[in-house]
């Protein structure tokens, strides 16, 4: 009977053992599971709250870049107004308007300006001329002081008298062709109507007596331009 009362009661135990290493083991399962589902509900959790992050991140990037393209096209805006406000200058001037080269007034007052937007813009040669003065083609005009004729012959003379006069002016020839000494046209004419040194008006601006010729001879009034033509 005892033999049978500490059977029963080793079997009792071990049965308790097992169900008690059960009870564990089922626990720490379960305690294994819920931490996996929690810790994956947390990474769902900062996944989805870091796609909002970067949502908003983007939603302000693309805000800021707004308001960057905003005010740079403020500035285009300010700047061409500002341009559109400046006075053009000479070589703007004769981009948009090449006729001008064919105003002598124009040419002569922005001289140093019209040389060099001609030089940067060769194509530009096309339109230096005269339409209302002497020319080559023509030969003969009628200008402010009467007929007009054109000359073409070594110069160094004629300035190597003026210098004797006193007159230093620079020697030049104008784009058109025209010889000058300093701001005027080298001109001949009746030293007896007009002395060396004579201003007098000519179609290509005002002309400078320094030489004469003997058509002279049949017309008192006539002018003889020098030119390069």
């Amino acid at each position: 009977m005892n033999f049978i009362k500490e059977k029963n009661f080793e079997s009792n135990a071990v049965k308790k053992g097992i169900v008690s290493g059960l009870l564990i083991s089922t626990f720490a399962l379960t305690l294994l599971t819920t931490s996996s589902v929690i810790g994956e509900e947390n990474k769902v959790y900062a996944k989805s709250n870091q796609t909002d992050s970067n949502v908003l991140m983007r939603g302000d990037a693309t805000k800021d870049l707004k308001k960057e393209f905003e005010k740079q096209i403020q500035n285009i805006e300010k700047e061409s107004s500002k341009k559109q406000n400046e006075p053009k200058s000479v070589e703007e001037m004769i981009l948009e308007q090449p006729e001008l080269l064919k105003d002598l007034n124009f040419v002569q007052a922005n001289y140093d300006a019209v040389t060099k937007a001609i030089n940067t813009q060769p194509s530009l040669m096309q339109y230096v001329g005269y339409e209302n003065g002497l020319s080559a083609s023509a030969g003969v005009f009628y200008g402010p002081s009467g007929k007009e004729t054109y000359y073409n012959l070594d110069m160094s003379s004629v300035i190597s008298i003026m210098r004797g006069m006193g007159n230093n002016d620079e020697y030049w020839i104008r784009l058109d062709g025209a010889k000058m000494l300093g701001d005027y046209v080298i001109v001949a004419a009746d030293l007896g109507k007009h002395p060396r040194g004579s201003i007098v008006e000519t179609s290509l601006g005002q002309g400078i007596v320094c030489d004469t010729g003997s058509f002279t001879y049949t017309s008192d009034t006539q002018l003889d331009i020098a030119t390069n033509w």
